[in-house]
């Protein structure tokens, strides 16, 4: 289990190549996203993570026990089980009044580079005209969870100001 200065130093050594090139409007808004990292899998490159976060302004206190868990942002639909055992938590969205959740996660580990397959999303990006999906690098695939949290500070951070 990484610490939090390890788990930091992932969050920011996160390449986040890709933001949505609209503005997030008041209300639910949909983020996905694909993640890329060094594949931790023996026999593989590059690990490759879809999914679609859902962010919205949160107006519910709650106790920190009634936080939602790992599971009930992310699924537990095709998540290997190793990950389900993984520390997760938002280290960039103390005190901000946002509330995330996931509707569909995909985790893949692929014989391609990470050049490769960079390359490859970013020209299925442009054949599709998707102007929404981001495209993240993480440093350690394993802690992804990170990498998306990064993500979505990142265009919270474009939209709302540091």
């Amino acid at each position: 289990m990484p610490s939090q200065e390890e788990l930091r130093q992932i969050y920011e050594l996160t390449q986040v190549l890709r933001k949505p090139t609209y503005g997030i409007v008041s209300g639910y808004h949909e983020l996905p996203y694909v993640v890329l990292g060094e594949s931790f899998e023996s026999g593989y490159d590059t690990m490759r993570v879809r999914g679609t976060i859902q962010v919205s302004p949160r107006f519910l206190i709650r106790p920190s026990h009634l936080e939602p868990s790992y599971a009930e942002i992310f699924g537990e639909e095709n998540v290997d089980v190793q990950l389900l055992g993984r520390i997760f938590g938002f280290l960039g969205f103390r005190g901000r009044p946002v509330e995330c959740r996931s509707d569909h996660l995909e985790v893949k580990h692929l014989r391609q580079s990470m050049d490769s397959l960079v390359a490859l999303t970013r020209d299925e990006f442009e054949r599709h005209e998707d102007i929404t999906t981001g495209l993240i690098i993480t440093p350690d695939a394993r802690y992804y969870p990170v990498s998306i949290e990064r993500f979505i500070s990142a265009v919270l951070e474009d939209e709302f100001g540091g």
